[in-house]
This record gives C-alpha cells, structure tokens and sequence, in this order.
C-alpha cells in the first residue's frame, strides 16, 4: 500500500535562518530528487523550494519510515541535528497534502494572499521532476490538479488584485521609509523573476534611475532594457553602493553578495548618507550584521511581515472564495485517489 506524504517548512514554522539552511537551486534539487528515489520505500518524488519554503512530496510505502528517511536528508545537507530540525517542519499526508499543495498554488498560504510567483514555482517544480523522471501516476495527478486550482483560484476570484507579490510590498516599505521614489538611485541585484516585478514595481512609481547587476549579463541587459535602466556587473557592485539609495537583492547564491565589512567601507565614503537595503532572496544576500552599520536600514524577507499584515483585510474576501475552489478541486482530487483502492483517503 502506497501513501502521499508531504514534508516542508514554511515562513510560518521556520525562521528565515532555518529556511536558507534548507533552500535548494535547482541543481540541488536534482540532486535531492535522484537521493529520494533511490531509496527502496520512496516511489515518487517532487521538491518545490521557494523563498518562503521547502517541500518535498513523495509517495512511499511506510509514512513513519520514510519521514525519517527524509529529515535524516535534510538535516545531513543543511548541517542541522534533526532534532532541530524537526521543530520547524510539518508533515501531511494523501487528501491533507493535497490540500496544502493546492493552497499553496493558489497563493492561500503565501506570505501575500495571492501573490502569483508561486503558480509559475510550482510549475517548475514538477517540471523539474518530470525531468528527472521521479513522478508517477500520483505526484503527476497531484500537481496538474494544484496547478488547476491555481489556476482557477487567480481567474475566478480578484484574489491577485493590488500588492500581490513580496516584490511589490517591498517597494511599498521603500516608499514609506524614504518617500517619493522618483529619480531615486535603485540598485537590483539579481534578475530573475522578483527582480523583474521589483523593477516593475519601481517603474509604476515613477523610479527610473535603475541599476541592474546580475551574474549573467544578458539577463540583466534584457531587464534594464525593459524598464529604462542600465546594467552593471557585480564587481562593480562596491561602488554602485556609494550612489544608491536603495538596494534590493533577490539572487540564488549560495554565499553574502554583500557583507558587513564591504559596507563599513562603502558607508564611510557616502559620509553615512542612509542607505535602504531590502533582502529577498533566501539564502540572504546581504550580511544580517550589516544592520548594525550607522545609516544603512535592513529589512530580509521575514521583516516584511508587518507590511504584509496591512494589506491583509483586503484580500480576505476574496481568499474565502478561493478557499471554496481549492475545495472543489480537492473533492475531485479525493475521489480519484479513492478510485485507486490502494491508498487510505
């Protein structure tokens, strides 16, 4: 008999400290993919991994075992005892884990209700795992059914409409902290997905001193093109900071881009003129110590909590119609999986 079990931790169980030490890239993902099936109990295998969370679904033949198996994984790669560990970490399984998976690719358990990055991450995480040939006839249903709930939920509800993303609540804070951000030096650092709607972002405010470092040029050049900015490489990134006001960071490096004795120096020239840094990425980008610095603000992803929690009351509504989809599609997925008569509903 084979069980859908879901294993994760999220903005709300772990602490960002927590949640960078378990962030995979996609390599890693992989890596991680080809390790869960390998293993005897462990028949299936897809592993979503974003900034506000880690999960791994699999379907597997002993729950209670394979969850072992799991945190013994995961505490191996990120350096923690499992008894740490565990204290951060939820587990689900067959119609709960459906729920969650579908929740979570509605934007209902996001860190913004509704935000749409995660559809499009939620995507790429099964794709990764069709890739690498470790779904089967279960993941398989479970994802093209959460991407239809997703799916549904943005297109049926306003649920998206407004701030819907941590990018763009992170230009809001900009804007409270420092006011009109017109002709505000920016620097983006990173030019995946949340730096293209942080620029955005900047952009609707009228923001077009833009400055875009990325490791891969042409990605930063196609994203500075777009929205009137210019790019710059990373090693020119110490003395971008003597000229910028604000700087947000949303690469996938595994090391600080920016660390506290980098910006003592860059501080010093800029005769402590304050500087805004907002961190996005997970793991950080920018060296946590690098708030005790005079003059420069930091706020990482798990400090835009309170600028979240103002626009809350506005999308409940909407979140409650959503939640009526999410259970629809549940009570479809629910009956398929009790058709199978091999796992427990």
């Amino acid at each position: 008999m084979s069980e859908l079990l879901a294993l994760g931790a999220s903005h709300k169980t772990a602490a960002l400290a927590l949640r960078e030490r378990l962030a995979v890239t996609d390599a890693a993902g992989e890596r991680l993919l080809e390790e869960l099936v390998e293993h005897p109990s462990i028949s299936e295998a897809v592993v979503l991994s974003t900034c506000n969370r880690i999960e791994i679904y699999i379907v597997v033949a002993d729950p209670v075992d394979a969850e072992s198996i799991v945190l013994a994984m995961l505490a191996k790669r990120s350096g923690i005892r499992p008894t740490e560990l565990v204290e951060g970490i939820y587990s689900l399984r067959n119609c709960d884990a459906a729920r969650h998976l579908f929740r979570v690719t509605a934007g209902l358990d996001s860190m913004v209700v509704g935000e749409a990055e995660v559809q499009g991450q939620v995507k790429r995480a099964y794709e990764l795992a069709l890739e690498n040939q470790t779904t089967g006839s279960l993941t398989n249903r479970l994802f093209r059914g959460a991407l239809a709930a997703g799916k549904r939920a943005r297109s049926e509800t306003r649920i998206t409409v407004g701030h819907a993303s941590v990018a763009s609540v992170a230009v809001d804070l900009a804007h409270e902290t420092i006011g009109d951000l017109e002709n505000r030096p920016v620097l983006i650092v990173g030019a995946g997905e949340t730096a293209e709607l942080t620029a955005r972002a900047l952009h609707e405010h009228g923001d077009t001193t833009m400055f875009v470092a990325n490791r891969h040029r042409a990605r930063a050049e196609a994203l500075a093109e777009r929205f009137g900015g210019q790019t710059i490489s990373l090693e020119a990134l110490p003395e971008q900071l003597e000229h910028a006001d604000i700087v947000v960071t949303s690469t996938s490096s595994p090391h600080v881009l920016i660390d506290a004795e980098l910006l003592s120096r860059v501080m010093e020239i800029r005769g402590r003129r304050p500087l805004l840094l907002i961190d996005l990425a997970v793991p950080r980008d920018i060296d946590p110590d690098c708030a005790r610095i005079e003059g420069v603000s930091l706020c990482d992803i798990d400090g835009l909590q309170a600028q979240v929690d103002s626009h809350k009351l506005v999308r409940r509504a909407e979140a409650r119609k959503a939640e009526g989809i999410v259970e629809e599609e549940i009570q479809t997925f629910a009956g398929w999986l009790g058709s199978l008569e091999v796992l427990p509903t």
